[in-house]
């Protein structure tokens, strides 16, 4: 229930899923009702009065027109403050139509007798219908599109009718029941994309998620020039600790490794993942190398202090290599990640269970620091 009653719970990176897809269905929405909005002109020659054809077909275009705006206005389409400001313009450009029409029709005594114009408030409501929102959010939605109308009601002394009282009470009707879908679709898309993007023995981002993300974070902070780093996990021993405890007892170390991992992030800012096996990546957008190596220091005093009891009634502890890169100046997402790793390789041959920043001195001795940790014979896992 708190998962769909507003967007507080949700990470930054379901909201831009959810931004892209809203972004994608109003271009389609708009395209499709700026066509019919310019071409219902011809059908309001045979229904509409000679007097006000000119009028609402000027409102008609008018609305087009903004429509069209709408549908090449291409900023920003992963942004949930965006996408929703776009629901909101369509919404109002279709209700300033719908009470530019109504006031005309009714100053000229035509307002029951033309078919269509009476329930565009209701097309309106029942749009909402297409969209995965949040219970806040359509319920701002149908409290808007409802004062709309009460506000037409009012300027055009109907109000209190009964036409008018059933107007607002279906329009309310009709909001319940299209909030009930879109709220429905927003939680199918949490499920779906749960299922797609998290891993299913740690419930982190599985590595899919992870390159994802890390492709669009690195851009988004290129564009803006703005720090970000990465953290490359590794768990220091783990194959020797699989072999003599079993995977059973693997499993366990690895959930409680997330665990940490999930505590050390800043909330929906940050994005933890299983890379795979156990190598494990954080990505903290905004993040300088200073900021990177606190949070590794975290993470790494947090695994020191942490006991685990496995199957077979033994307490075993762990500890974690980490390898840390900020990104520089043209560098590519692969880039980025291709130093993390060779940090790790030298946090490992300096002796494990600790972290290292990449830099510029450490490409040549990566490849060393690689054959010398291979080399060496793995040791248990043990408290």
């Amino acid at each position: 229930m708190l998962d769909v009653l507003s967007l507080a719970r949700h990470t930054r990176y379901f909201n831009q899923t959810r931004s892209f897809l809203i972004f994608q269905r109003i271009r389609l929405l708009t395209l499709l009702l700026a066509v019919l909005q310019t071409g219902w002109v011809l059908v309001d020659q045979l229904l509409l009065p000679t007097q006000i054809q000119a009028p609402i077909a000027l409102g008609r275009f008018v609305s087009g027109v903004a429509l069209l705006a709408l549908l090449f206005w291409y900023q920003r389409p992963y942004d949930l403050r965006f996408a929703l400001a776009r629901l909101f313009l369509l919404l109002a450009i279709l209700s300033a139509f719908q009470t530019w029409s109504n006031l005309l029709l009714l100053d000229a005594g035509h307002m029951s007798a033309v078919a269509g114009y009476q329930f565009f408030p209701f097309m309106i409501v029942t749009m909402l219908a297409i969209f995965p929102l949040t219970i806040v959010e359509v319920s701002v939605v149908t409290a808007v599109v409802i004062l709309v109308e009460l506000v037409t009601q009012i300027s055009t002394q109907r109000v209190g009718m009964i036409d008018e009282i059933n107007d607002l009470w279906l329009l309310l009707v009709l909001g319940v029941i299209a909030g009930w879908a879109a709220v429905n679709q927003l939680s199918m898309l949490l499920g779906l994309y749960r299922q797609a993007t998290r891993d299913a023995l740690t419930g982190l981002a599985n590595r899919r998620q992870v390159m994802e993300q890390l492709e669009g974070d690195v851009e988004y902070a290129r564009e803006r020039g703005e720090s970000i780093s990465i953290l490359l996990f590794d768990l220091d021993k783990f194959k020797g600790f699989n072999d003599n405890y079993g995977h059973a007892a693997g499993d366990i170390v690895l959930k409680q490794f997330a665990k940490i991992l999930r505590k050390q992030a800043r909330g929906k800012r940050d994005l933890a993942g299983r890379f795979g096996g156990e190598e494990f990546l954080t990505i903290l957008p905004g993040a300088d190398g200073a900021a990177a190596c606190i949070a590794a220091e975290e993470v790494c005093n947090s695994c020191r202090q942490t006991r685990v009891r496995i199957p077979s009634g033994e307490v075993v502890g762990f500890t974690t290599s980490i390898g840390i890169a900020t990104l520089e100046p043209g560098e590519s997402s692969s880039e980025l990640l291709r130093r993390a790793d060779e940090a790790l390789y030298l946090a490992k041959a300096r002796g494990r269970d600790g972290y290292r920043l990449a830099g510029a001195e450490d490409v040549d001795s990566a490849a060393t620091a690689a054959k010398s940790v291979a080399e060496r014979e793995p040791a248990l896992l043990v408290d």
